[in-house]
């Protein structure tokens, strides 16, 4: 039988054996009066006494103290001010205000070759509209622009795919650039959140989301024998390549060569490490984009 050390029972059934025990192997079948005055026995009764007392007590000290359960590990509670988390199948976006800090710059002025251009989202683009480019936000979105130098804001809505320049967050047009005060500067620090038609804060339509995975851009280029050698190499390691047809810088016509399709932000991150050490030699930068 195990014993069991907390349990009072165990240690009452020990003592009482114990005390058996003594009075078996101390006490002979045949002792005389004056053999059993002068023997270890009655010391060793008196001992067990005063330890049977002090058992006793520690076992009504045991008893008296509140027991504990182990039980399932509670669930911490969700920190006030915090917004709701929403559906799990919904992307981040979708499941609160998007908000993003960064720089910003802008598009459209004289001679670069942007005005009157196709937009990634079909539009034609105009400077003089409020609009933006965003890498991720679904076409449509409407989001709120802050220069933190000035503290002056726009609500502007998304219609194009960029920046393409690391450590940028939004391209706006010109108009929306005269707006916010940026236009000397050329680059701002900015900070954005996505909002609804009234301009309060809102999480991004998770319809807009639906359908619209998420793909790595790896370049753009002019060339079109680069763009023919680039593909081929990555379509060899990572599978189908597709393209977008746009403008880079003085109006030149681009293709930026697009890898994989992802459902998931984690997956397209995962997906652009594995391509940058394939790439490692060529001095390219990766931006993960949404399809469309």
């Amino acid at each position: 039988m195990d014993f069991n050390v907390l349990s009072t029972q165990n240690w009452n059934r020990m003592f009482n054996v114990w005390i058996e025990d003594i009075q078996v192997i101390a006490l002979p079948a045949a002792i005389t009066p004056f053999a059993l005055r002068g023997s270890l026995l009655p010391k060793v009764r008196t001992f067990a006494r005063y330890a049977s007392g002090v058992v006793v007590l520690l076992f009504a000290l045991h008893c008296s103290r509140p027991q504990t359960s182990v039980g399932a590990a509670s669930t911490p509670a969700v920190p006030p001010g915090l917004p709701p988390i929403g559906s799990p199948g919904d992307a981040p976006e979708a499941r609160q205000v998007y908000t993003e800090r960064g720089l910003a710059s802008w598009y459209g002025g004289d001679g670069d070759g942007f005005a009157g251009g196709v937009t990634a989202s079909g539009e034609t683009y105009d400077p003089s509209a409020l609009t933006c480019a965003h890498r991720t936000l679904p076409f449509g979105t409407r989001v709120e622009v802050e220069n933190l130098a000035n503290g002056k804001r726009r609500v502007l809505r998304v219609n194009d795919r960029g920046p393409f320049i690391r450590g940028r967050v939004i391209d706006v047009s010109q108009k929306a650039a005269q707006d916010l005060g940026m236009t000397r500067n050329g680059v701002v620090s900015v900070r954005l959140r996505t909002v609804d038609a009234k301009g309060a804060p809102a999480p991004v339509d998770p319809a807009a989301l639906r359908g619209n995975p998420y793909t790595v851009q790896v370049a753009a280029l002019a060339d079109p024998a680069n763009v023919e050698r680039l593909s081929k190499e990555l379509r060899t390691a990572f599978g189908p390549v597709t393209y977008q047809e746009a403008r880079g810088p003085g109006g030149v016509p681009v293709q930026r060569i697009r890898v994989g399709t992802y459902p998931r932000l984690e997956e397209a991150q995962a997906a652009t490490e594995k391509i940058a050490k394939f790439c490692k030699d060529r001095s390219l930068e990766y931006f993960i984009v949404r399809k469309r």
